[in-house]
């Protein structure tokens, strides 16, 4: 169930991209890379540059999401359980839910910042 939802949210991570559909099969995509797979067998539907190495942006946040789903599934956390957020969190860069330093917020909420808002700062360990 969860590699599902990781699997639509990475379609949705470079969905986010502009993507131009021409004749035939071509795809001409922004992105200056990407891969695109079929769930159940692997095999790869679409790949513009696949094996270069880039920094992995987005897909930090995706694993995040991940061992978080993983967490809840697990018992070791639960969705209504409250994270407060850090000086660190706070100092974070990029895009950001706007999380303040000693502001609770639940896990259900954390992970709609990762998700809507690729919130950074709702990644951040919190200890």
């Amino acid at each position: 169930m969860h590699k599902k939802i990781i699997s639509l949210l990475l379609v949705f991570a470079l969905s986010m991209q502009t993507v131009f559909a021409n004749e035939g099969d071509k795809i001409e995509l922004s992105a200056p890379s990407a891969i695109l797979m079929e769930f159940e067998t692997g095999k790869v539907l679409f790949e513009k540059n696949a094996h270069e190495m880039l920094p992995p942006a987005s897909v930090t946040k995706i694993m995040t999401i991940l061992l978080t789903m993983e967490a809840i599934e697990s018992g070791k956390i639960k969705y209504d359980d409250m994270v407060i957020g850090s000086e660190r969190a706070k100092s974070m860069g990029g895009s950001t839910i706007f999380l303040d330093a000693g502001e609770a917020l639940s896990v259900k909420d954390m992970i709609k910042g990762m998700v809507v808002a690729s919130g950074n700062d709702a990644c951040v360990e919190y200890r």
